[in-house]
């Protein structure tokens, strides 16, 4: 009983990552391994209640009044599962073998919009690419490297094992990994895109978010403080930006690339990334996993039962079939 008791103070991240699942990775066949970590996964929500009622919650506020109710249920079955195919890639890129690895993504891969990261590579100055917690984003630096890209990325390693596991492998890709606890990340960051680098950041991790005093950012149609990150990095760099999100589909992987500003334009990326990013959310919302993250982000209109019910994405409309589920 007090395993049990103790486990809820684990994070999933932690959970999955501990060392007899490190070694089910380096052994098992990947069905068998999917299986058991859907299944651990399961355990673990049911275990942690108060993760599972916060995912729940921001799934029901921001979806619930825009599907039918069968589309809706299917939507968050989806994204639990999701949520467990995550820590199952962050699984295997930190310890499968990694010739394998090069193998299984190779044959999976199509890149979309290709010329967008070709312009950019051409100027010879870097640029920065932008992405979420959405889809395989943790094969987006294996999926840049397989296509001759030159990368750097900010990164917050939740078990030193890990650390070691991607830094050795970061290295062997030519791969430049940025520790987020470590001193000097900024000017590591910058120096990276000098380098012609791309910057891989995230838009999406509300936590992390340095928040504007007035500017603000409508998230699923409700106005919060802007994250001020991005935008400080596009200033100091002055070069292309880009959203990157790396898409399952049909058994493999699209690297989908949306040009968001050119350099030279006086824009917030923080937003127009976000904004972006959120239309590809809301079109398949079963790809996302930061439910969580936003059910603490948007707590207070979750909590007086806030709803604009007429919000929709620009673009996508209410009677779309993606949009629907189907």
């Amino acid at each position: 009983m007090k395993t049990i008791s103790r486990l809820p103070n684990i994070g999933l991240s932690q959970f999955f990552q501990l060392p007899f699942n490190v070694w089910i990775t380096r052994t098992s066949p990947l069905y068998i391994l999917r299986v058991y970590l859907y299944f651990l996964g399961s355990i673990y929500f049911v275990l942690q209640g108060k993760d599972l009622r916060k995912i729940l919650s921001s799934l029901t506020f921001i979806l619930r009044y825009r599907l039918s109710v069968a589309h809706f249920c299917r939507n968050v079955l989806k994204s639990i599962f999701g949520i467990f195919e995550h820590y199952l890639e962050k699984l295997l890129m930190g310890h499968r073998n990694f010739a394998a690895m090069h193998e299984f993504l190779g044959k999976k891969l199509t890149v979309q919009n290709r010329h967008v990261l070709d312009q950019t590579v051409a100027q010879g100055n870097g640029g920065i690419l932008v992405t979420g917690h959405f889809g395989a984003v943790e094969f987006l630096p294996l999926a840049l490297s397989l296509s001759g890209y030159k990368i750097a990325m900010i990164v917050k390693f939740k078990t030193e094992s890990l650390r070691k596991q991607l830094m050795k492998r970061a290295a062997e890709l030519d791969i430049i990994l940025i520790d987020a606890d470590q001193e000097k990340v900024i000017f590591k960051a910058l120096n990276a895109i000098k380098q012609g680098r791309f910057l891989i950041t995230e838009c999406d991790e509300f936590s992390k978010w340095i928040h504007h005093k007035s500017e603000k950012v409508s998230v699923f149609g409700n106005l919060v403080s802007r994250d001020k990150t991005l935008d400080f990095f596009y200033r100091r760099a002055k070069v292309p930006a880009m959203l990157g999100l790396m898409k399952r589909r049909n058994g493999g992987y699209v690297l989908s690339v949306t040009s968001l500003a050119n350099g030279s334009e006086k824009v917030s990326l923080a937003k127009r990334a976000w904004d972006c990013l959120e239309e590809h959310i809301l079109a398949e919302p079963y790809q996302w996993y930061q439910w969580k993250d936003a059910a603490v982000e948007l707590a207070p209109f979750i909590e007086n039962g806030r709803m604009n019910e007429d919000y929709q994405p620009q673009g996508i409309q209410a009677d779309d079939t993606v949009f629907a589920g189907n």
